[in-house]
């Protein structure tokens, strides 16, 4: 432990023989029940957050710098999962080294009350046992459908390519048929980096998408997702010279030549289908797909760039000590429920704590009110 992390210890710590070195809060790190710890983290945020009607984000995080210096072995895996509305990390489970997220989601949600929570997955939760166990718990789902589930993937396309044909031979018998069953939404969001163009849409006529329900009863809509990602560019000038999305498509741009498509996240086009037990519009589809990835800026970027998660070379020890970092995460999410405009940026609240432990602790055990 360096100096500076040992000062501020010894300021809340005070032992005869000092402030104990990394390795011994490792192997004592190591004596403790991670089973236990986990389900003891799992109740203490389920004693101020109600899990039940919630946006309830679940996602794998590596902990690379724990992988084990062998030959073919991989980086151990975190099941995540995060309320959407607040960013608070709900529950967790390490995934086993010879297991994957597929085998692990159903363990995660056992655990979990999702009754009147809509539940996000990447593709890999696309299988029937994931979602009949989220509809069997009364809970939703909006689940993402790619090409690693080939037959869904390519019905739902078809169902799209066949509304497209009819609302473009008679616009108006189109409109007037299915008003209340298909909805479309686009949106442009620009940041620093890129201008990402999103385009849903949604359908919830029970006739069209019956192939879809012969394996799952339950389904009540069906969506198609397009995102394009443009770069963003300038001239000499400092102009911005970013092409439309249209250009884009068409002959792409001096940054990216040749748009790929495909299901990466290095892929400049991405065209997915979902799913959903619930009646749901285009626009609601949208806003459940754009803020599942919230989980890898508000969760996994600050584990990695805050609380150097991805550093740490701890390997017995590391799932008790990634709960504990959730635990601190937690804290400092719930102190920026308290005060945003304060404590905007997750060092500002790391500094407070610093200055004065309590502002902490009197945080963590109040019930925070419904952000739904």
């Amino acid at each position: 432990m360096g100096k500076k992390e040992s000062g501020k210890t010894e300021k809340y710590l005070t032992l005869k023989n000092g402030i104990p070195s990394l390795s011994t809060f490792s192997r004592i790190a190591c004596g403790i029940d991670e089973e236990l710890l986990s389900l003891a983290f799992t109740d203490w945020i389920g004693s101020i957050l109600s899990t039940r009607g919630i946006h309830i984000v679940i996602d794998g995080k590596a902990l690379r710098a724990a992988t084990e210096k062998k030959k073919d072995k991989k980086a151990p895996y975190i099941l995540n999962a995060m309320d959407a509305a607040t960013n608070l990390v709900i529950a967790q489970i390490p995934i086993p080294e010879k297991t994957n997220e597929m085998t692990e989601i159903p363990k995660l949600l056992e655990i979990l009350d999702i009754t009147g929570s809509t539940v996000t997955i990447d593709a890999i939760g696309a299988t029937e046992t994931i979602l009949r166990m989220i509809e069997e718990k009364k809970g939703y789902f909006v689940q993402q459908i790619k090409k690693n589930c080939p037959a869904a993937y390519q019905e739902i396309q078809n169902i799209f390519e066949e509304l497209e044909k009819e609302k473009a031979a008679d616009p108006e018998t189109f409109a007037k048929e299915n008003k209340e069953r298909y909805s479309e939404y686009s949106s442009c969001e620009k940041n620093r980096e890129r201008v990402e163009y999103r385009e849903v849409k949604c359908y919830t006529n029970d006739y069209a998408i019956r192939k879809i329900r012969e394996g799952l009863s339950f389904i009540c809509s069906v969506a198609t997702s397009c995102q394009v990602r443009i770069p963003k560019e300038k001239d000499a000038d400092g102009n911005d010279v970013t092409p439309e999305k249209e250009t884009f498509l068409k002959q792409g741009s001096r940054k990216c030549p040749k748009p790929t498509e495909g299901d990466e996240l290095t892929d400049q086009i991405q065209k997915v289908g979902l799913v959903s037990n619930h009646t749901l519009t285009a626009e609601e589809i949208a806003r459940y797909q754009r803020d599942h990835w919230r989980i890898e800026n508000c969760l996994h970027h600050v584990l990695d760039e805050d609380f150097l998660e991805d550093k740490c070379t701890a390997r017995k020890s590391k799932n008790v000590l990634s709960v504990l970092r959730k635990t601190a995460y937690n804290i400092i999410r719930l102190m920026q429920i308290d005060a945003r405009k304060d404590r905007e940026f997750v060092i500002d609240v790391n500094d407070e704590i610093t200055e004065d432990f309590s502002a902490a602790l009197k945080w963590i055990f109040d019930p925070i009110p419904s952000f739904y």
